[in-house]
C-alpha cells in the first residue's frame, strides 16, 4: 500500500507542479482556440502567461524560501565529539553518472562537501549517507552509487561509511538510516541537508525519536529579503516550483503524522550540544 501511495504521489506533483500546471493550462488555452472556444481559450492563454511573467519577474520564491532558510543557524560551535555525521541524499544525478562513468552533481552538491568536510574533521564518528532513487522509472540507478564515487574522489575511506541506498522519499532517509545505526540515547548525531529541506527533515527524526543537530546547507538566499525586479527568467519558476513543493511536503508529513510538528524549529541545539 505504501507503494502504492508513492507512486500516486509523485504522478500527482508530476502533474500539479506549477511549472508543469501553469505550461499545461497554457496548452489547454491554445487547444481550445483552435476548437473555436476562443473566449476559454484566450482566458486561459492570457491568465497562465501573465502568471508565468510575474513568477519569472519577481521574487516571488525567495519571500516563500526566507523562513524554510531561516528556520535552522548554523550550529556555531559544534560539538568537539560527535558520534555519527548523517547526510540526505539529493546532490546526485545517479542515472547521468552511471552512463557517462563519472560523477554528476546537481547546485546541492554542497550537502555531499559538506560532509567530507565534516568526515575528516570528527575522524571517530559514525557515516551514514542516506539517498537511493526517488523517481519512478529510474529504480536502477542510485544516488547512493553516485555518492560512492564522489567520496572515493574525494579520498574517504568509503568502508566506513554506511550507504542507505533503497530510501525513495525523505521519510525512507530517515527510517532506513534508523534501522542501520540504532543510535544510542545521547548520542551526538549532526543532520546534513538543504537549508530548505531542513525543517522537514528534523521534523521527521524528533517523531522517530532521533535528536540530531542540524547542519543546514546549501542556502539559495543571504537570509534577507532583498526586493529587485530583473527580466523574467524561467529559472525563477523551477526555483517556485521547488519551494512550493517543499511547503506543501511540510504540511502533508505533517497531517499524515510524520513530523512532530507542522513547521518544526531550532531547539538550541547548539548551546545544548556544544561541550562546556
Amino acid at each position: 500500500m505504501d507503494n502504492v501511495f508513492w507512486v500516486i504521489s509523485k504522478i500527482f506533483w508530476y502533474l500539479a507542479s506549477p511549472n508543469t500546471s501553469i505550461f499545461l493550462v497554457l496548452l489547454t488555452g491554445v487547444g481550445l482556440l483552435f476548437l473555436g472556444r476562443e473566449k476559454l481559450g484566450k482566458t486561459l492563454i492570457v491568465g497562465s502567461t501573465a502568471l508565468i511573467f510575474l513568477i519569472c519577474l519577481l521574487p516571488v520564491h525567495q519571500i516563500l524560501l526566507l523562513p524554510l532558510e531561516n528556520r535552522f543557524p548554523i550550529p556555531e560551535p559544534l560539538p568537539q565529539k560527535v558520534d555519527g555525521i548523517i547526510v540526505l541524499g539529493g546532490a546526485e544525478i545517479p542515472k547521468l553518472t552511471q552512463l557517462r562513468g563519472q560523477v554528476s552533481l546537481n547546485d546541492s552538491v554542497e550537502r555531499l562537501t559538506n560532509f567530507v568536510s565534516l568526515a575528516r574533521k570528527y575522524s571517530d564518528a559514525k557515516y551514514v549517507f542516506a539517498g537511493g532513487q526517488g523517481a519512478i522509472s529510474s529504480q536502477e540507478y542510485k544516488s547512493a552509487t553516485t555518492a560512492r564515487l564522489f567520496f572515493e574522489q574525494m579520498g574517504l575511506d568509503t568502508s566506513r561509511i554506511i550507504f542507505d541506498s533503497q530510501s525513495r522519499n525523505t521519510q525512507e532517509n530517515v527510517e532506513n538510516a534508523l534501522q542501520l545505526v540504532k543510535p544510542k540515547k545521547g548520542e551526538k548525531w549532526v543532520l546534513i541537508t538543504s537549508a530548505w529541506h531542513m525543517p522537514r527533515s528534523v521534523g521527521i527524526f524528533r517523531k522517530l525519536n532521533w535528536q540530531v543537530i542540524p547542519y543546514p546547507v546549501d542556502f539559495k538566499t543571504n537570509g534577507k529579503f532583498q526586493m529587485s525586479i530583473s527580466l523574467p527568467n524561467l529559472f525563477n519558476l523551477y526555483q517556485f516550483s521547488n519551494v512550493i513543493y517543499e511547503w506543501i511536503g511540510l504540511s502533508y508529513y505533517w497531517l499524515m503524522g510524520r513530523t512532530a510538528e507542522l513547521f518544526p524549529g531550532c531547539l538550541l541545539y547548539t548551546s545544548d550540544a556544544a561541550d562546556e
